[in-house]
C-alpha cells in the first residue's frame, strides 16, 4: 500500500518531501468540486455550503458534536402558537460591509427564502411557512400555514443576507462575491482552483483559534485528496476512499474523522411520464433491484464499512424506520424472470449517468451496478459527469432515467421523504398515494401518528421502487493532527466555530 501511495503522489505531481507545507495560519481544504454559488440557500450540496457558510451564516445551526440546536444570528426562538414563531436576534452583530444585521435583514432573507423562484432548493423545508414581519429592530414573527413538525430543523436553514448589498447585486453576483457576517470574508476566487478567504477581525462571536485563512480547492479525485493529504498540502480532506483508511492511520500527524452519514446511496429510475423507457414498468425496476449485489459492493468497495439500506430511504436511527422490510436479494434469476414477465426476455439498453468525483468512489458504484446488470441482459451506457454538470442535470431533472446518486438532506423524515414528491426537482416519481403520504407526514404533530405514516411510505415505496436502493455509507474525512475539535456532520456540512489550528 506504501509503494501504492508513493507512486499517486508522484503522478499527481506532488513528489514526496518536494512540497511545501501550508503557511501558520491557513487551512486549505479539499472538497470534491468547485462550488457554483457562494450563497449557502441557494444549494443544498455540502461543497458549496461548506465554503459559504464560513461567511455567510444562519440564525442557529445544529452542532454535530452533540446534535444541539445552538444559536447563531437569532439568540432564541419561542411558539407563540401552533403557527406563530417568534424569532429574538442578537444585537450588535453587523455585516462585513457595515450594514446591520437585524429584523430588517432577517425580514428580507426570510421572504427570499419563502420565494420558490429564488430559492427553489429549500422549497419543501419552507414549505409550510406563510410569512414573516418585523416585531422590534430585534424581534420577527414568522407566520406558519399550519403546524409544522421539523421547524426547528427548518429555522436552521434560514442565512441572513444584508438587504442593501443584495439590491444593489442580485442574487447571482452575490452568489460568486458574498458579503456575511460570519468568521471569514471573501478574499478572491479563481474558478476551479481555489478560493481564498481571510478571518474576520470584527466577528462578533469567538474566532476559531490560530485560523488566519482559508483555502478551498476542488479535488475530484479521491487519490490525489489522499495524496495531498499525506503530503500536507491539505490539512483537510473531504470524503477520503475507505481503501486509504489503514495506510492513513499509521501517519501520526494525520487525524481521521469517520462520520455515519445521512446520505442515501440510491440509483434513480425514473417513471416519470416524461421519461419513457423500460423503467415506467414496476416489474423492470423490482428486476433491477433482484439483479444488483448490494452486499458484494459493501464489502468489496467499502470494506463493510456502509450499510444496507433495507429496501427504504430512512435510515435506522430515524422515525418511521420499517422495520418489516427487507431490502430485495440477490437473485440475478428471479431478475431474468421479472423482465421476461415484463416483456423484455432479452433484456434491454438504456442510459445511465453518474457523477466521477461528487462522492467517495461513485465511479467504481457505478461501474459495478453496471457490470450486474448486465449479467442480466441490461445494457448500460455509461456516461460519466462532472460533478458540477452532475448537479445542473440533477436540479433539472435531465438525469433520466436512470443515475447515480446519493441525497443527505436534513435529519428529520420529512426533508428525505419530500424528495420523492411528484413536484419536487429531483424526484424519479410521480405517485398520488406517496403524495399524499408525505404531505401527511409533513403536517402530523402526533408523533406516533407520523412515524406511522412514514412506516406506510416506506412500504410503499419498497413496493413501487423508484429507486436501486443501495446503502448508507460512512463518511471519512482526515486532517492534520494540529487540528482539534474539528467534528463534521452527516449530511457532509463542516464547520469552524470551536476550531482549534494549533502551530
Amino acid at each position: 500500500m506504501r509503494k501504492l501511495l508513493k507512486l499517486l503522489l508522484i503522478t499527481t505531481g506532488l513528489a514526496i518531501g518536494s512540497l511545501a507545507q501550508a503557511s501558520a495560519g491557513t487551512l486549505t481544504i479539499a472538497q470534491n468540486f468547485d462550488p457554483q454559488t457562494l450563497w449557502p440557500n441557494g444549494t443544498t450540496a455540502s461543497d458549496n455550503l461548506n465554503a459559504g457558510s464560513a461567511m455567510v451564516e444562519g440564525l442557529f445551526w445544529q452542532d454535530p458534536r452533540d446534535n444541539v440546536i445552538k444559536p447563531l444570528l437569532a439568540t432564541s426562538w419561542e411558539q407563540e402558537t401552533p403557527t406563530s414563531v417568534l424569532i429574538k436576534l442578537r444585537d450588535g452583530v453587523t455585516f462585513t460591509n457595515g450594514e446591520a444585521m437585524n429584523a430588517d435583514a432577517v425580514v428580507h432573507s426570510i421572504n427570499i427564502f419563502m420565494d420558490k423562484e429564488q430559492t427553489p432548493a429549500y422549497s419543501r423545508v419552507a414549505v409550510a411557512f406563510d410569512s414573516v414581519e418585523k416585531v422590534d429592530d430585534l424581534t420577527v414573527r414568522l407566520k406558519l400555514k399550519y403546524p409544522y413538525p421539523p421547524l426547528a430543523l427548518g429555522l436552521t436553514q434560514i442565512v441572513v443576507t444584508p438587504p442593501k448589498y443584495w439590491a444593489e447585486v442580485g442574487l447571482e453576483a452575490y452568489g460568486q462575491k458574498p458579503i456575511g457576517t460570519g468568521p471569514f470574508k471573501f478574499v478572491s476566487w479563481d474558478r476551479d482552483d481555489k478560493l481564498v478567504m481571510e478571518k474576520n477581525d470584527d466577528y462578533w462571536g469567538e474566532l476559531p483559534s490560530g485560523i488566519d485563512s482559508l483555502i478551498w480547492r476542488p479535488v475530484p479525485d479521491d487519490n490525489s485528496r489522499v495524496a495531498g493529504l499525506t503530503t500536507g498540502e491539505y490539512q483537510v480532506a473531504k470524503d477520503l476512499p475507505v481503501t486509504a483508511i489503514p495506510e492513513l492511520e499509521l501517519d501520526s500527524q494525520i487525524t481521521l474523522v469517520p462520520v455515519p452519514s445521512y446520505r442515501i446511496y440510491q440509483i434513480g429510475l425514473s417513471s416519470r411520464p416524461e421519461h419513457e423507457s423500460p423503467l415506467q414498468n414496476k416489474l423492470v425496476r423490482q428486476a433491477l433491484n433482484y439483479a444488483v449485489d448490494k452486499q458484494a459492493i459493501i464489502d468489496n468497495l467499502f470494506f463493510g464499512k456502509a450499510v444496507a439500506l433495507n429496501g427504504q430511504v430512512l435510515r435506522s436511527t430515524q422515525l418511521g424506520y420499517n422495520t418489516d422490510l427487507k431490502d430485495y436479494p440477490y437473485d440475478p434469476e428471479k431478475a431474468k424472470q421479472l423482465l421476461a414477465e415484463a416483456g423484455y426476455p432479452d433484456g434491454f439498453s438504456i442510459p445511465f449517468k453518474f457523477p466521477s468525483g461528487r462522492y467517495a468512489q461513485d465511479r467504481e458504484v457505478s461501474e459495478a451496478v453496471a457490470g450486474m446488470l448486465d449479467k442480466v441482459g441490461v445494457k448500460t451506457e455509461l456516461i460519466a459527469l462532472e460533478p458540477g454538470e452532475f448537479l445542473r442535470q440533477l436540479r433539472a431533472q435531465e438525469l433520466a432515467p436512470m443515475y447515480f446518486v446519493g441525497l443527505a438532506p436534513q435529519d428529520d423524515p420529512a426533508f428525505q421523504a419530500g424528495q420523492y414528491l411528484s413536484d419536487w426537482r429531483y424526484s424519479p416519481i410521480a405517485n398520488e398515494e406517496l403524495d399524499r403520504l408525505i404531505d401527511a407526514g409533513a403536517k402530523e404533530m402526533d408523533v406516533d401518528k407520523r412515524a406511522a405514516i412514514y412506516r406506510e411510505m416506506m412500504e410503499l415505496m419498497h413496493e413501487e421502487v423508484p429507486i436501486i436502493f443501495l446503502y448508507d455509507g460512512i463518511d471519512v474525512y482526515g486532517t492534520t493532527s494540529k487540528l482539534k475539535n474539528f467534528q463534521p456532520r452527516g449530511d457532509g456540512r463542516m464547520f469552524f466555530y470551536g476550531v482549534t489550528l494549533e502551530e
